[in-house]
């Protein structure tokens, strides 16, 4: 009789199935001449490239440190789906962005294994990225982060030209390549050195396991500084891909305007 433990490896079939209808739906709009937006497309491979590392990260603590899963999240916000997988509950938000893996208490003694719980998904989809791109991922890291500050500090001006030419360079690619591109950059964001990032949490649990032990009141600051720098940073991308949107929306409507007015 084959280890029950193992038989949570299913829940691998639930990225791989998001991305079939995905790539499904692509087909079939190709094959009538059509496709998704560029946007859709990215925001659909975002959603599927965050769910992979949560699942890397739920086999990783359950079939490595024998912990148990108590939520297993995809997306945000009020469940709209709830199922129960090898023991492993799993739900799906109505926002289809982000997601984590929720333990019991067993999870605050396992020490610096908990930093490789926590990078565990990102270091999968680097991987993927670097064996597809053919780069150096774990450099680019960086300057995807300098990239990512840039933007930050000025949504109206670094930001639009970072956005334009990250939309030429990948609507130049195929369904796979897109996909690793999409995998480097949740990877890397995931890796910022800030709570609430798997980056920031692999730090702090290591410094609490190995250098200096912290207090729930340290751990909670930390993670609410971690809040508002994050809040601040997807506030001013967002402004920016809004900006963008409009600014490319004038261009069209003008554009269809001048040449009616010539007709």
């Amino acid at each position: 009789m084959p280890n029950k433990r193992y038989a949570k490896l299913i829940i691998v079939l639930i990225p791989v199935a998001f991305l079939a209808a995905y790539l499904s739906l692509q087909l079939s709009l190709q094959f009538v001449g059509r496709e998704l937006p560029l946007w859709l497309r990215i925001y659909c491979l975002v959603y599927i490239a965050t769910m992979a590392a949560i699942v890397v990260m739920g086999l990783v603590s359950s079939l490595w440190l024998k912990l148990p899963i108590k939520d297993m999240a995809f997306g945000f916000g009020k469940r709209w789906f709830r199922t129960n997988i090898a023991g492993i509950p799993i739900s799906f938000g109505i926002f289809l962005f982000g997601g984590y893996v929720k333990h019991g208490d067993e999870m605050h003694h396992i020490g610096w294994r908990r930093c490789v719980v926590e990078l565990s998904g990102c270091t999968l989809l680097l991987v993927f990225a670097a064996i597809i791109m053919g780069r150096a991922a774990a450099s680019d890291v960086f300057v995807l982060w300098r990239h990512l500050v840039e933007g930050a500090l000025s949504p109206f001006g670094q930001a639009q030209f970072l956005l334009m030419d990250l939309g030429r360079h990948i609507a130049g690619l195929d369904e796979l390549s897109t996909l690793a591109v999409v995998s480097f950059g949740v990877a890397a964001i995931n890796l910022l050195p800030l709570p609430l990032f798997s980056g920031g949490n692999a730090i702090m649990y290591f410094v609490d396991a190995a250098l200096y032990p912290l207090t729930s009141r340290a751990q909670e600051q930390a993670f609410r500084a971690g809040f508002l720098v994050m809040l601040f940073g997807y506030g001013s991308w967002l402004i920016a891909l809004l900006y963008l949107a409009y600014n490319s929306w004038a261009r069209t409507s003008l554009g269809w305007l001048a040449r009616s007015a010539l007709m």
